[in-house]
């Protein structure tokens, strides 16, 4: 059953005003990981659908006055609020991963630096009593090493120590300035890392707001459509009633007249498309579940459990409607549900349905053959509909298929 002022109603909302809480951006830096940024921009996208919602529930509370109308925007107002909860709850998780990723390299960097500024404090008081050492007795005399040589090989054998002392101050100062750089770098990186860790966790918190502010917009929306669900109870048990009627009907009709309609022809399994001035294009609504309150419950289905059981197809008003296929016709006129709606069967356990037509064709009664691509009635908005179109439904045994297996739509 085609809604055709559900786009608009749903599209409405995005434009009327209301007050809300905004919640407030944070700046994303580009040079951060790529987690934490990634995570930054999913928050700043997130304020904006968090306050999207509130206007929308409180748009419909207000502007929107049609009760089926108000449910189809509660559903898609609440399906959308169920991806983002889930988007920041995925979004919560990566972040307490990243946190605890980093904490365990802050952990391991501050083992480091602890080893490294213990090595640079030993060599920095190696260093110290070099100096003081230098300092009391003086640098290296070569003169002296010289002169006081017993001979040759006491001269060699002095000046080899004496250029491994020099060799062993070089190395101590190169190792020194080498540790006292990695002692720089490990504590600017461990700065960097624990900034993160600052990051992410005030991100984490700002996330874990904005979850709980959808949560609680879906509390509302959720009451408000229980609220709703309860104005539409009691028309939709009457419709339900109609539909076991319908399906009794058939069912009675089908035992009755199946061995008329195969001998005339009917139940070969073919179908032609009931309005040949309007194809496949003038599908309004497929076969299928959907989120209209008035629908056949179905639980394969999700909430609201709603199916469609057949194709709409909105063509012009007045638009001829042909029977698919040869058979037994009845007429049933009616101002409820599928109002005027139209039954042939076929034999071999298929029937067709035909609803909201305008009028039924003239010369015809209920009980006779018909031909297929004969004209049967004429489309219309009669019943539980919004705008012209015709409901088609084919059934094999009683139950309702879509019909695009056989009409290939």
């Amino acid at each position: 059953m085609r809604r055709f002022s559900a786009a608009v109603v749903i599209a409405s909302l995005l434009w009327i005003p209301t007050l809300t809480q905004t919640a407030t951006a944070i700046y994303c830096y580009k040079g951060d990981p790529p987690s934490v940024y990634k995570a930054c921009l999913a928050y700043n996208q997130g304020i904006g659908a968090q306050v999207s919602n509130q206007k929308q529930l409180q748009n419909i509370h207000n502007q929107i006055k049609n009760t089926q109308a108000q449910v189809d925007a509660l559903y898609t107002l609440i399906k959308g609020i169920n991806d983002q909860i889930a988007a920041e709850q995925k979004l919560i998780a990566q972040t307490q991963a990243s946190i605890m990723a980093l904490d365990r390299k802050i952990r391991l960097a501050d083992a480091d630096l602890t080893f490294l500024k213990a090595s640079f404090s030993e060599r920095d008081e190696l260093l110290n009593q070099r100096l003081r050492y230098v300092d009391s007795h003086g640098a290296i005399n070569y003169i002296q090493l010289v002169l006081t040589a017993s001979n040759f090989n006491d001269l060699m054998n002095r000046m080899i120590g004496a250029q491994q002392v020099v060799d062993s101050d070089q190395r101590l100062l190169d190792d020194l300035n080498s540790e006292r750089s990695q002692v720089i770098q490990a504590s600017t990186a461990l700065g960097v890392q624990k900034g993160q860790v600052s990051t992410l966790l005030k991100q984490q918190k700002l996330t874990a707001a904005s979850l709980m502010d959808n949560q609680a917009t879906l509390a509302s929306a959720l009451g408000f459509q229980t609220q709703l669900e309860s104005q539409l109870a009691g028309q939709y048990a009457v419709l339900q009633a109609q539909r076991v009627a319908i399906d009794q009907q058939v069912a009675a009709l089908a035992k009755k007249y199946q061995k008329a309609a195969e001998k005339a022809g009917g139940g070969t399994g073919q179908f032609e498309w009931p309005e040949p001035t309007c194809g496949h294009g003038c599908i309004s609504q497929g076969f299928g579940c959907n989120s209209y309150w008035f629908e056949q419950w179905d639980p394969a289905c999700p909430y609201p459990h709603r199916i469609h059981t057949g194709i709409d197809i909105a063509g012009p008003w007045g638009t001829p409607i042909i029977a698919a296929d040869t058979g037994v016709i009845y007429f049933y006129p009616g101002i409820y549900g599928y109002g005027n709606y139209v039954v042939i069967i076929h034999g071999h356990g298929y029937s067709t349905l035909y609803g909201h037509t305008a009028y039924f064709a003239h010369g015809l009664r209920s009980g006779q053959i018909v031909a297929r691509g004969t004209v049967i009635a004429y489309e219309g908005s009669t019943g539980n509909s919004t705008g012209p179109h015709v409901h088609f439904e084919i059934r094999v045994n009683d139950v309702w298929k879509d019909p695009c297996i056989w009409l290939g739509c």
